[in-house]
């Protein structure tokens, strides 16, 4: 970052001149250096790098497919610093970053989140009660006894699917801990004392995020702060599975998606790329932003020992064997995704993509030198070494782990990408602030040299003339300036209600989700005491559509009608425009062919009135909306009836947004027609202030005419300086 430092300097430099020399400066020429140099260009320097300069690495995955496993070989040698979530609800989103301070926070989850998960447990109870009902009634039963609560909860999980189940399941977990959720719900708890290790602080975390810990219910999120040298210069983010219940929190992944540069996307090795990853990939994976995608196919182990009775106990030609298998499998998936999908501009960045294939349990396993193991490496290491008749030792589970590789390579080719990356940019931006600068630093110098000659060739009785001169001037163009003003003020009235119309009839491009069609088996029993043991099944056809694609269009409505605005903004109120009509109507009352006449005795004073006018767009923000959906529809998915009410959910946002904008660009046309009636007559006035005080100042440099020579050629030589240094 001495770039910055450099910059920073050199316009602080030419800050402190001005502020030093303010009265002896063109206030036009000088406000206009100002804003290249001083806050705004803080500002700018901030959105085109990241305050922290950190490489943001998303890693993403359906729940079980291996991301904690991946992470910790990645960043923590093995250790099994980040859990294992137990179902989709317990998955927090985890940031993880570089401090010296070790700590973390823990975001409960919102009022919102939580009235989605107790309106899916009474969903989930009335569909227990129906299937207990109906079970009951069969006339055949016998022994009524024989229907346990766990045959109807079996069975009610079946009918009301993944998310109302795990909802019920997180609040059952949560009613069971004897949490005082109300307490909690939308609280961040920080952990930081007494924690010197980061041991301790996993220790604690568990009580948050662990499979059984007391608060893992509630946690929608944490922020980890570790004092881990590999992740200086990076920020991790460990994403909740694709496969997330709450579409809220869906939302809020898709939200840190989006600020990531890179990403590690993770599907299960005997299955790359399933329809829930793909959907993912094409629907939730932003592809503005991120610029490099590392596809692994993760739980490689698996795969081996699933396959081992191919190869005989030769590991080695298993592990290659398999290898080219899963990677022409995998490149047929990728294919048929890109296929389906050609003009989504995430594809090109997944086009003839290697995948590879890792363990991350393999590679801890060998870093724990096969000691002190827990459940799940141990029976994993068992029915390795069962299956290939072998002792694996470190280097061979080393060798299936493959993440020293990703390590070592991708890792470090994504922070070097990402260096030159935020270098080109960043210096694209100086070099164009620089020229800005240099110009206004030209034009400031060529007018204090032009007042340099009219202390040589005027007096006093002259700029007493020129004074009376310029007054009557201005005042004959009045009536010329004040139209100018009319026709401005009719133009933004016509524009404004030009864009309304425009964003009222793009509206319809956003409505509607597409439909697919899902499966599912429906059970009947027959009759008799053990009913339990004889089923017959029939395979159900329904349609389904995805929550998010709605939260999408009303997010891409609002982003393009922003656009559409700004753009329609830009060229509305051109003040550059207006200067150069209000320039050439003001000139037309004076002699301009009398080379004695200084231009800028005109162009001065009226770029000074205009910086007066300050006319702000506005951008409608999407956080709202959103919300507006997510608390709606609690599931990523709907189906049946509940599509509809989706579509109809969008219709009405799509309207609130339009009604909003519409609202508020019509208070803007009052806005904006109040603020130039006000200055159409007050222009003349301001112009003519701003003339009058110009020559004042002159004819007092004229009383002290070798002090201010001196003055400004001083003035001159600091520019010269100044320019010199950028």
């Amino acid at each position: 970052m001495n770039k910055i430092e450099d910059i920073k300097q050199q316009f602080n430099k030419i800050n402190s001149f001005i502020d030093k020399n303010d009265k002896n400066l063109f206030k036009a020429i000088s406000d206009n250096i100002f804003d290249l140099t001083g806050d705004k260009f803080s500002e700018k320097i901030d959105s085109v790098v990241s305050k922290d300069g950190v490489l943001r690495i998303g890693i993403v995955g359906q729940v079980k497919a291996g991301k904690s496993s991946f992470i910790n070989a990645l960043l923590f040698e093995g250790k099994d610093i980040l859990p294992k979530a137990s179902t989709p609800m317990t998955a927090a989103l985890t940031v993880i970053k570089y401090s010296e301070n070790i700590s973390a926070e823990v975001e409960f989850y919102s009022k919102a989140d939580w009235d989605i998960v107790e309106r899916k447990v009474g969903d989930y109870e009335k569909a227990y009660k129906k299937v207990e009902e109906e079970l009951k009634k069969d006339k055949n039963l016998i022994q009524k006894a024989l229907i346990t609560s766990t045959e109807i909860e079996q069975e009610t999980k079946k009918r009301v699917g993944n998310s109302i189940y795990s909802s019920y399941e997180v609040y059952m977990m949560a009613k069971e801990s004897g949490l005082d959720i109300k307490a909690h719900i939308g609280t961040t708890k920080t952990i930081s004392k007494n924690i010197s290790s980061i041991n301790e602080l996993v220790g604690q975390l568990q009580d948050y995020v662990g499979v059984n810990g007391k608060y893992t219910p509630i946690t929608r999120n944490t922020n980890l702060y570790l004092n881990i040298p590999t992740l200086k210069g990076i920020e991790l983010i460990d994403t909740p599975g694709t496969n997330d219940p709450i579409i809220s929190r869906g939302q809020t992944t898709k939200d840190f998606l989006s600020r990531c540069d890179s990403v590690f996307l993770l599907s299960s090795s005997g299955q790359f790329m399933g329809k829930e990853d793909a959907e993912f990939l094409v629907k939730t994976l932003p592809s503005e932003g991120i610029s490099n995608i590392i596809l692994l196919g993760s739980k490689f182990d698996s795969v081996l020992i699933d396959e081992f009775k191919k190869y005989k106990g030769n590991i080695g030609l298993a592990i290659k064997d398999l290898y080219t298998k899963l990677s022409r499998q995998a490149d047929d998936s990728l294919n048929k995704i890109i296929a389906s999908n050609p003009n989504k501009p995430i594809m090109q960045k997944i086009r003839n993509k290697k995948v590879k294939f890792i363990s991350g349990i393999s590679y801890n396993i060998a870093k724990k030198n096969k000691t002190n193991l827990d459940a799940m490496e141990t029976l994993a290491l068992k029915n390795l070494e069962k299956k290939y008749d072998l002792k694996f030792s470190n280097e061979i589970l080393f060798d299936l782990a493959n993440i020293d590789v990703i390590r070592d390579k991708d890792l470090e080719d994504i922070k070097s990408d990402k260096d030159k990356i935020l270098s080109d940019k960043l210096d694209d931006f100086i070099i164009g602030q620089k020229e800005q600068v240099s110009k206004g630093l030209l034009g400031l110098k060529v007018d204090i040299q032009k007042r340099l000659d009219e202390l040589e060739s005027s007096d006093i009785e002259d700029l007493t003339k020129e004074a009376q001169i310029l007054e009557k001037g201005f005042e004959e163009a009045q009536d010329r300036i004040k139209q100018i003003f009319k026709d401005f003020i009719l133009d933004v009235k016509e524009t404004i209600n030009r864009l309304i119309s425009e964003i009222d009839n793009s509206r319809a491009d956003y409505t509607g989700v597409q439909r697919s069609t899902d499966s599912r088996e429906r059970y009947s029993h027959t009759s008799g005491m053990l009913w339990w043991k004889e089923k017959h099944s029939k395979t159900v056809y329904y349609d389904v559509a995805n929550v998010g694609e709605a939260v999408d269009k009303a997010v891409k409505f609002i982003r393009e009608t922003n656009n559409a605005i700004a753009n329609s903004w830009d060229k509305m109120i051109n003040l550059e425009d207006i200067e150069e009509k209000l320039i050439k109507e003001a000139a037309k009352s004076f002699d301009l062919s009398d080379t004695s006449f200084n231009k800028s005795k005109i162009i001065n004073p009226v770029k000074n009135a205009l910086r007066a006018i300050k006319i702000k767009p506005f951008r409608l923000k999407d956080k709202e909306y959103i919300e507006q959906i997510t608390t709606h529809f609690g599931s990523s998915r709907v189906v049946g009836n509940e599509i509809t009410e989706l579509e109809s959910e969008l219709r009405n946002i799509l309207y609130s947004i339009t009604n909003k904008i519409e609202e508020t660009l019509e208070s803007k046309i009052e806005e904006i027609s109040s603020l130039l009636e006000e200055k159409k007559d007050s222009f003349v006035d301001n112009i003519k202030k701003d003339s009058n005080e110009t020559i004042s100042k002159l004819k007092d440099d004229l009383e002290n005419k070798e002090a201010s020579r001196d003055r400004d050629i001083k003035l001159i030589e600091e520019i010269n300086i100044l320019q010199r240094e950028i």
